[in-house]
């Protein structure tokens, strides 16, 4: 068969989401296309139409199962449309193996145990090592359930949200009602709960009065795992295993030096063991790279972690990144190159005008195409809206250098930021170390920048209180963290 040629029985590529939006009282399904990044839109009829494409059914075979769900075509048209998707890669070749196999049995949540490397203890012994002298007071409003892409059900879970919860979009008959497959748009292991205007249908109220609505019915218990166990994360580093929290909603901020709040995970669990095994645990590598071209251990970075953690906290926490990052590029990870952080040099804005112009173009790029389809209620449109009003401003190098020269908004917001990092090993990822403190660096500034932004657009929605958290949901949430992939390219 020729490549070019559509497929006898297509499918939605596993690397397609796709993903349910009701904006008002309209449906729409939004294919994401992870490795190119586009977005293509779609109606009801065509999802229909496309979700029974599993694999084994020809077009014809397509046409008839579609009919019997009401949303009846023709051949030709159908034939059609298909063509479209194939032409724009997103359709899944026939022989791309069990992985991608409609009918393959749900792989388990979790490895039985853990890989070894050499000379390593088993890591189901490693101790838990949690984020001290912090505690999560959840507002309950819902900022984490109203900005991201995706929230995950297992079979389990979306059946017991579906029965506590007949009536959000008629799910309680149907499953595909209110769930969309994690990947592909055949049935899998997790599935996607449809969104309303941005918020996750099971989000009732507005405001601070938004609740889950299936605690508020079931309990903790009766939301998903990633719910209940979010913002905390979790990193196997070798020696234990880091808890700690992503700076991604607003409570964990508003949480800062105020006691009383809940422990990240139960404290009566001491070991990897002692975790729920679906928890996702990930692993820093053997080496990772500290510069471009230069790499280091992993217990060396896990002591320079350390010692990073415990060194005196700049005045600017963001000319301290920029210029430890210097100071990494210039000396490795040595001791004098904390102590560029701890006395840093002035943040030049010609030195962070690159990643300012970077993240704009990825955010300006986002926001037109959310325009297309989202809400105007949507928080996640909104952010970037707001993160593309900031950066477009902070190009303005007297603005910029007026902002460098305040002092910073929320001193004690910014040190906990960088200190939940570097317990959860967060700047350790696909950049080089040494390009991620200046990423986190630029990510400060635009929060500093987005109170300002947000006042003249009259926003009063309750993320906007915590902007560090907005500006890392979206841009973790949303793809906008790849900008520094576009500096380091470009550099």
């Amino acid at each position: 068969m020729s490549p070019n040629a559509l497929p006898a029985r297509p499918r939605l590529a596993a690397h397609v989401l796709a993903r349910r939006h009701l904006v008002g009282d309209e449906e729409r399904v939004i294919l994401h296309d992870l490795r190119s990044g586009q977005l293509l839109q779609l109606g009801p009829r065509e999802w229909v139409l496309l979700s029974a494409a599993d694999g084994t059914r020809d077009v014809e075979g397509i046409v008839i199962a579609a009919a019997r769900e009401g949303a009846p075509a023709r051949v030709p048209a159908a034939e059609a449309f298909f063509a479209q998707l194939h032409a724009a890669g997103l359709l899944g070749a026939e022989d791309a193996g069990e992985e991608a196999s409609p009918w393959a049995p749900a792989k388990p949540a979790s490895p039985a145990a853990p890989a070894l490397g050499p000379g390593e203890g088993d890591p189901r012994e490693r101790p838990l090592e949690v984020l001290p002298d912090f505690s999560l007071r959840c507002d309950g409003r819902g900022s984490c359930c109203r900005i991201y892409a995706s929230i995950l059900f297992d079979p389990e879970e979306a059946a017991r949200a579906r029965a506590l919860r007949p009536e959000v979009l008629g799910g309680g008959a149907r499953h595909e009602r209110a769930f969309t497959p994690e990947r592909g748009a055949w049935p899998c292991a997790a599935s996607v709960v449809a969104m309303r205007d941005g918020r996750c249908a099971y989000l009732e109220g507005e405001g601070g009065e938004a609740r889950c609505s299936l605690h508020a019915i079931g309990g903790p218990e009766a939301k998903p795992l990633g719910c209940r166990t979010f913002p905390t994360s979790f990193i196997d580093d070798g020696e234990s295993i880091r808890v700690s929290v992503a700076t991604e909603c607003a409570c964990v901020l508003a949480s800062v030096g105020r006691p009383g709040g809940s422990p990240l995970i139960d404290p009566r669990l001491r070991a990897r063991r002692d975790l729920d095994e679906r928890i996702d645990v990930a692993r820093l590598p053997d080496r990772a790279e500290v510069a471009p071209g230069a790499t280091a251990a992993r217990a060396e970075l896990v002591a320079w972690s350390r010692r990073l953690a415990a060194a005196a906290p700049p005045p600017d926490v963001a000319a301290g990144l920029f210029s430890l990052a210097a100071a990494v590029e210039a000396e490795g990870l040595t001791g004098g190159a904390i102590a560029r952080f701890e006395r840093p040099d002035p943040l030049e804005p010609a030195a962070l005008a690159p990643w300012l112009a970077a993240l704009h173009a990825r955010a300006a790029r986002r926001a037109r195409e959310d325009a297309a389809w989202r809400s105007e209620r949507d928080l996640a449109r909104k952010a970037t809206q707001w993160i593309a009003a900031a950066t477009f401003a902070l190009a303005e190098p007297d603005l910029l250098a007026a902002l460098l020269l305040s002092p910073a908004p929320a001193p004690d917001r910014e040190r906990f930021y960088l200190r939940a990092a570097l317990h959860g090993h967060r700047l350790l990822g696909a950049l080089p170390l040494s390009l991620a403190l200046r990423d986190r660096a630029a990510r400060l500034v635009v929060a500093r920048a987005l109170p300002l932004v947000c006042a003249e657009a009259g926003a009063d929605d309750p993320a906007c209180a915590e902007p560090i958290a907005l500006v890392e949901a979206a841009l973790r949430g949303h793809g906008l963290d790849a900008y520094a992939a576009d500096v380091a390219r470009a550099s």
